[in-house]
């Protein structure tokens, strides 16, 4: 299965990333909620990005994740919830490479 998004072509878009910018930190923000199920969020996010949607903008989410962690990601973002609001619904666009590349390449930008 998967989700089809058809945008026309004067639609307003904002492109964010996932791992330090939804959550706190790139690598802790992936590991908390799948290891721990602890949310690692900024505060109020959910608020700012469904302003952002109010306003007329669709959200692009990108993220440095292994395209095998697909499920999980959109999951993640779907589930994310903060004073009864959850996050806008968009596409997610992840890395081609393997899980081990992906978080290798990750972890070697942080130090």
């Amino acid at each position: 299965s998967c989700d089809l998004y058809l945008w026309n072509y004067d639609d307003k878009i904002v492109i964010s990333d996932v791992d330090g910018t939804i959550t706190r930190t790139d690598v802790i923000g992936q590991l908390f909620p799948l290891l721990f199920g602890k949310d690692w969020s900024h505060k109020r996010v959910v608020k700012l990005y469904n302003k952002i949607a109010t306003n007329g903008y669709k959200i692009l989410y990108v993220t440095a994740r292994a395209v095998c962690q697909h499920c999980q990601t959109k999951n993640y973002i779907s589930s994310l919830t903060q004073d009864n609001m959850h996050m806008p619904d968009g596409p997610v666009l992840m890395s081609p490479d393997g899980l081990i590349s992906s978080f290798k390449r990750e972890v070697e930008v942080l130090y």
